[in-house]
């Protein structure tokens, strides 16, 4: 029922769009105005979030940056703080989108909508480095039928294409020619690799010293700081939404084996606090579940990069994520509990067993065992997490494109 309803879903919004997509196309655009959106409309988040701030506190002349949202709390947020957003499905929303001469996004077309951009040079800023494979030759290929018909629609009807952009912004080298596939249907030329230009990600600002975590756009400072100031050690977790195989956060913690109890109890002797961040997408699902554990947190913020700039030991699987967190050199480690199950249906880009990064655990009892070593100054990854880190050359500037 639910696949049925999100192929009519698909169709509705692919029909509607065309005549729109064509009015977007010829509409009369502003010259420096851009719109920007993130995480399908719905948080103020990720790398646009850290462009549009870092814009907003350099030299403005001449440009129009204009945030725009689906959600009516984001509208209220930066209203608020006297930052200029709109709210996509009102007159003055639409109606900016299309008179946009550029877009920037941080997940996909839907940061914004496909169908009112199609006029406007799309600046795809990603969000993250990505370990498995994404988009073409990894989420699909054009060898069977729904494969042909993501193809045609890259090609023909490029509002509907969640991947189409004209400039991809790529961290590194090694992120860059491992784009070049997956984004190889998402450009309006066949210039793949003069379309992906290396850029620093926007939301590793954050990790910058001169970076002002100001309580104006980071209320949650002042939580951060007062974590800090109480516990020894701050762990947080961070698990990859797993969609893909229709499973929540809800899911991971029942399928790892995540004993609260046990944890908290750990946490309680070593004084420390276990943060647990979901993706935005499992961002309503973890309410009332740590009820009763005075030293596990549900991270309330939708952000986890204010998180990780406090954060002394990363707790992760198969997200991105720790490729950011190499730029705080603190010790990481892998909790992938459905290794066999993940690399069964998902390709890497890396060999990941072999990253070196971190200890693979397999258990919650394992993972305890090595932040207890690493709170005894035993951080075995050191040396080769920094090797690491050197290999994957991560660039040191922004490209504003």
């Amino acid at each position: 029922m639910k696949t049925a309803l999100r192929r009519l879903k698909i169709i509705l919004k692919t029909v509607i769009g065309l005549p729109i997509y064509y009015i977007s196309i010829f509409f009369p655009k502003k010259k420096g105005l851009i719109v920007i959106g993130s995480s399908l409309g719905k948080y103020f988040a990720d790398n646009s979030k850290y462009f549009y701030l870092k814009y907003y506190n350099r030299d403005k002349s001449g440009l129009n940056l204009i945030w725009l949202t689906k959600s009516r709390d984001v509208v209220r947020e930066l209203n608020s703080k006297g930052l200029p957003v709109k709210f996509l499905y009102s007159f003055g929303g639409a109606y900016t989108a299309l008179r946009a001469s550029k877009a920037y996004l941080s997940h996909q077309l839907d940061d914004i909508n496909g169908a009112l951009i199609g006029g406007a040079k799309i600046v795809q800023l990603w969000h993250g480095m990505p370990l498995r494979k994404i988009g073409y030759g990894g989420d699909w290929m054009d060898d069977n039928l729904s494969g042909k018909v993501k193809l045609f629609i890259s090609k023909w009807l490029p509002y509907a294409y969640y991947m189409k952009c004209d400039v991809l912004m790529a961290p590194s080298k090694r992120a860059k020619d491992n784009y070049v596939e997956p984004f190889s249907k998402s450009f309006r030329n066949n210039k793949i690799e003069d379309n992906i230009v290396l850029s620093q990600q926007p939301r590793t600002f954050c990790f910058e010293e001169t970076f002002e975590l100001s309580e104006t756009f980071f209320p949650e400072k002042k939580m951060l700081l007062e974590l800090r100031s109480k516990y020894k050690c701050i762990i947080s977790w961070l698990p990859t939404q797993r969609k893909q195989f229709n499973k929540t956060i809800i899911d991971v913690i029942k399928d790892s084996g995540l004993n609260m109890k046990k944890m908290d109890a750990f946490c309680r002797k070593t004084n420390s606090i276990f943060v647990i961040k979901a993706h935005f997408l499992d961002f309503d699902l973890l309410k009332g579940i740590t009820k009763g554990f005075n030293n596990i947190l549900i991270y309330p913020n939708s952000d986890p990069y204010p998180l990780l700039k406090f954060t002394d030991v990363l707790i992760t699987d198969y997200s991105s994520v720790f490729f950011d967190f190499l730029l705080l050199d603190r010790p990481i480690i892998f909790m992938c509990h459905d290794l066999e199950e993940y690399t069964n249906k998902a390709q890497f880009y890396y060999d990941f067993e072999t990253l070196e990064i971190g200890p693979i655990c397999r258990s919650w009892k394992s993972t305890i065992k090595v932040i207890s070593n690493i709170s005894e100054d035993n951080d075995d990854f050191a040396k080769k997490r920094n090797n690491k880190f050197n290999m994957f050359g991560f660039v040191e500037y922004f490209d504003t494109v």
